[in-house]
């Protein structure tokens, strides 16, 4: 707490010193300013970890640019929900902000990370709010207007069906328990007689799956992207013993249509979706009056 109190005080220290370059107008939306203080905390929210944000250059003078550009977006598009009388319940920006919270190991790492970027909670609850707002704006003028057809998915499979293809699978041999011991003599038994043998000792901790490498938990995934088929790699994760072994990678094979098609349904849906929001923000642009002073 004392680190939040301290940079408050640093913060109010530093607005007095710079209040002229903070009130600055870089832009003007119609009736609306944004000044160089809303463009600053909209450009350090986007280069935050905000789940679902854009993403933006990572070079200020560059990155700030572009946040302009996506802030006068946001702004056309707010308006257009506020025409509309839209809500957002609360409890949503508050289930939003708390996955923020925990996807840092404590709430004490989260506020360092605020007073890092010269953030606060109540500028990343207004950025969350936006989002829901523009998500039930663009679903209005976006995205109920697109279809996919069974023609559509048809022709673009037969035109792409060489890159249909299933992911990678691994066929693999897992064995787990918090004794390392019996671990390392499951390891030994697989190096001595074979994996078969290996199961037939220890049936009840070994287990065989086909499965592709997203659907493993991350460590044993980073893990097993190194063996070669027939080799097997010991992992503690979390006070647990695991034996990997890899038994064959199954190559991708081309999928039929009725494999592929959500997967082509998602396709063109999203490049629908894309041209259709382009083509409607800049319609608002076009509706606007737009000065910019960056």
């Amino acid at each position: 707490m004392k680190k939040i109190f301290f940079a408050i005080i640093f913060l109010g220290l530093t607005l007095g010193a710079h209040s002229e370059e903070i009130t600055k107008i870089v832009a003007k939306v119609n009736s609306q300013v944004i000044t160089a203080k809303d463009l600053d905390d909209y450009y350090k929210v986007l280069t935050y970890k905000v789940p679902g944000g854009p993403g933006i250059n990572q070079d200020e003078t560059k990155g700030k640019k572009e946040a302009l550009t996506k802030l006068i977006e946001d702004k056309l598009i707010l308006d257009e929900a506020k025409k509309k009388n839209l809500e957002v319940y609360p409890h949503l920006v508050t289930g939003q902000l708390n996955k923020i919270i925990e996807s840092y190991p404590s709430r004490e790492d989260f506020e360092n990370s605020l007073i890092e970027r010269g953030l606060t909670v109540t500028v990343l609850k207004e950025r969350i709010l936006g989002q829901f707002l523009m998500r039930q704006v663009i679903d209005i003028y976006v995205g109920s207007y697109v279809s996919v057809s069974p023609q559509e998915i048809n022709r673009y499979y037969e035109e792409h069906k060489n890159e249909m293809l299933s992911p990678e699978n691994y066929s693999i041999w897992i064995a787990q328990s918090k004794d390392k011991n019996k671990i390392v003599k499951i390891a030994q038994t697989i190096k001595e007689k074979g994996i078969l043998e290996a199961e037939g000792e220890y049936p009840d901790e070994i287990i065989k799956l086909e499965t592709k490498i997203s659907e493993l938990k991350e460590e044993i995934a980073q893990a097993l992207l190194k063996l070669k088929p027939g080799e097997h790699v010991i992992k503690n994760i979390d006070n647990v013993n695991y034996l990997v072994y890899l038994e064959k990678i199954i190559p991708p094979k081309q999928l039929t249509i009725e494999e592929a098609q959500e997967i082509v349904r998602s396709i063109i849906w999203n490049n629908k979706f894309r041209q259709r929001f382009e083509e409607w923000v800049k319609q608002l642009k076009e509706g606007a009056v737009i000065k910019t002073y960056l």
